[in-house]
C-alpha cells in the first residue's frame, strides 16, 4: 500500500501568501509552486457572487 502524496508548497503569485486554503490556477514543479489565492482573485473582480470565475476570465 502506498502512502498519500504530500501536498505541494504553494505561494500566491499576487500577494505572496504561503499555502492558502483556497486557491486557483496552481502551477507545481517538483513539489513547489505558485497559485492565485481566492482573496486576490476576488479583489481583482475575477469572481462572481458565489465565488466562481466570471465568464471570459481565464487563469
Amino acid at each position: 500500500m502506498s502512502s498519500p502524496h504530500p501536498l505541494p508548497h504553494l505561494s500566491c503569485r499576487k500577494c505572496g501568501r504561503s499555502n492558502p486554503l483556497v486557491y486557483l490556477a496552481p502551477v507545481v514543479v517538483e513539489g513547489t509552486g505558485t497559485c492565485i489565492c481566492m482573496d486576490c482573485a476576488k479583489a481583482r473582480g475575477w469572481l462572481n457572487a458565489v465565488g466562481n470565475l466570471k465568464p471570459g476570465v481565464s487563469l
